[in-house]
């Protein structure tokens, strides 16, 4: 059989943010939880390929089920050499697997199909044939939207063209690969759900050739280009073998395949990104000098925060923060394109300014009582006026569905044990007595509630569970332990890491942005304290005391940054600013004050402008 070759449109996707969204539902279904065989065949014609992979490892994907947001199984795309990256969640382990021997050179057209069937993966280039394996038989759950041309997962994308791309409900044989490769396909065939020729030449749509309705929307701008095809005959060998061999053959090949370890350790020796971890410091009414500054670098980067970290954590008032830089933008004709966050940092610095005033609200009774009442027999303020205003900000919103990893600390005082909340499920641990991570099922409302619940300041926030005998979990503000949580986001970065890549990060893969709420600058002397009882040491230990332990981590992290490499120490950017006297309380909410920290914390960008410029060209790189 001779190579035919036909003239048709296809799309063009720039590798930039090109793609085609055909929704969260699968056809048929194919690529969902406990399929055993599936078949992804087509033509690609790669116009560049780059190093950058997402997380799992895969370069220049352009066929997906995956997304920074919901559950994913399912990435293909092209390496640097021309081999086929294919990443599976077969529910027991997630590895990448890379085969080929470089058919897929850029500016021509090749055929591939991807065959799974319990576990064994069979792909074919052009002619070739590889075979490789899985540890389990089936996939794992997944409820990312499929896409083509790029994945939502690190928003990694394509650069070249597509056409003819099929997908089967099962492990297509060699007789009818050799029909897919030949181009003698209709969309009829027994076992075939979605066929899409990518061929319409104009409009925003395209079509599934099948009788199932199942449509794609072009995002991004892929543009309709007049190309020819060479559709594959019979290779050379098999017309040798014509009479010998009834059944179509391909050229079996022994090409190395690298595993996900092997593939993460070469991506790091070559081009690895920075791993970018922001972290915000506790402090109540100051916050809004780490809400201010962001919002400078979301000016001058024209990023919302949420795109240029990888991780963001908080504590108290950071938490706060990290928690509403991170939630989705939800009911939008965008919110399946997952790149919608629903406050900006400026949004969120308003928080401070509009509801100071009622969170820390103490009635005229209460003041005239003054500190003894508060010190001795409840806490200072009310929750009610912080849990309307954090509803008004989260509403009913689950933490699991936030935008990028985050988590903010908080501490049981009847476990007396650490809690993080986390969006990541698969970091969840409900039974250790040391420490615990929780996601499933919790809000951002209690998530808020709980990192900012400081003692003498607030009551504890209590939630209602199965994990403890008591039935709660009973939470005050993380600061009692983690005020600064940039030690613990190191550790989360380090297990997220090897989760992903199976490659545990150094300080010398970290980009580290850490931000701090005021350092205080008052001074005790020793003959004014050294009397002092519990009312005098009240409030003033708890500022010393987060102070104190904000400080230490700031320190020992500049250290430990420093200490590989002199050349490390820019990817350290510690932000604070000293506070005097008047503006070091955490509930100090008068006009004049919150001024006065708007200024403050203007004053620390002027001064750290460069700095700050030089981190956003950080910052903008590899997003």
């Amino acid at each position: 059989m001779e190579n035919k070759v036909i003239e048709q449109w296809v799309l063009t996707f720039d590798g930039q943010d090109d793609y085609i969204d055909f929704g969260k539902n699968d056809p048929d279904p194919v690529l969902s939880e406990g399929i055993s065989g599936f078949t992804v065949s087509g033509w690609i014609n790669p116009h560049s390929l780059t190093k950058e992979a997402t997380t799992y490892g895969t370069r220049n994907v352009f066929f997906a089920r995956s997304s920074d947001r919901y559950s994913d199984n399912f990435e293909v795309g092209v390496s640097p050499t021309g081999n086929l990256d294919i990443y599976i969640d077969e529910k027991f382990s997630k590895f990448i697997k890379t085969l080929g021997h470089g058919e897929l050179t850029i500016g021509e057209w090749h055929f591939f199909a991807i065959v799974f069937n319990q576990g064994d993966i069979t792909v074919y280039l052009d002619h070739n044939q590889y075979i490789e394996y899985f540890t389990g038989s089936t996939l794992n759950k997944a409820t990312s939207p499929i896409t083509m041309g790029g994945t939502l997962h690190n928003d990694i994308y394509f650069s070249g063209q597509l056409a003819h791309i099929s997908v089967w409900n099962c492990a297509c044989n060699q007789e009818q690969i050799k029909n897919l490769c030949s181009g003698l396909i209709v969309g009829d065939e027994e076992g075939l759900v979605a066929y899409w020729r990518l061929d319409e030449g104009e409009g925003t749509i395209v079509k599934n050739q099948t009788a199932n309705i199942y449509q794609g929307n072009l995002f991004g701008n892929p543009s309709w280009d007049l190309t020819q095809i060479t559709f594959l005959g019979e290779s050379p060998a098999e017309e040798e073998t014509k009479t010998n061999q009834p059944e179509a053959t391909f050229n079996i090949q022994t090409a190395p395949t690298l595993s996900q370890e092997q593939l993460a350790e070469d991506i790091n020796q070559t081009d690895q990104k920075k791993y970018k971890i922001l972290t915000i410091d506790g402090g109540g009414i100051r916050g809004m000098i780490p809400a201010l500054l962001l919002a400078e670098i979301e000016k001058r980067t024209q990023k919302p925060i949420f795109s240029l970290f990888d991780l963001i954590a908080g504590t108290s008032t950071g938490g706060i923060l990290a928690l509403g830089l991170t939630k989705p933008r939800l009911n939008t004709a965008t919110a399946d394109k997952l790149t919608q966050a629903e406050y900006t940092a400026a949004d969120l610095s308003e928080l401070f300014i509009e509801y100071g005033v009622e969170i820390f609200y103490e009635p005229l009774f209460e003041k005239i009582l003054g500190p003894l009442e508060d010190i001795f027999l409840q806490p200072k303020y009310a929750s009610t006026s912080r849990v309307e205003m954090l509803k008004q900000y989260f509403g009913d919103s689950l933490i699991e569905n936030n935008l990028k990893e985050v988590f903010v600390t908080s501490y049981d005082i009847e476990q007396r044990i650490p809690i993080l909340f986390t969006n990541k499920r698969e970091k969840q641990q409900i039974e250790s007595q040391r420490s615990r991570n929780l996601c499933a099922g919790f809000s951002l409302l209690d998530a808020a509630l709980a990192t900012s619940a400081t003692p003498t300041y607030f009551p504890p926030h209590r939630i209602t569970t199965d994990h403890n005998n008591n039935g709660f979990y009973t939470l005050v503000d993380g600061g009692v332990f983690a005020n600064n949580p940039a030690q613990l986001a190191i550790a989360e970065a380090k297990m997220s890491s090897k989760q992903e890549a199976n490659r545990v990060v150094d300080t010398k893969d970290i980009l580290m942005v850490s931000l701090g709420t005021g350092s205080l600058t008052s001074v005790y002397p020793y003959n004014e304290v050294k009397n002092w009882g519990l009312l005098q040491w009240g409030r003033p230990l708890l500022n010393i005391m987060f102070d104190g332990s904000s400080e230490v981590v700031a320190g020992e992290l500049e250290r430990l940054f420093a200490s590989n490499n002199p050349e490390t120490t820019s990817s350290y950017y510690r932000f604070q600013t000293f506070l005097d006297t008047e503006l070091e309380e955490i509930d100090k909410t008068t006009l004049r004050n919150i001024r006065e920290l708007k200024i403050a914390a203007q004053q620390m960008i002027n001064q750290n402008s460069q700095k700050i410029d030089e981190l956003c060209s950080l910052l903008l790189e590899d997003v």
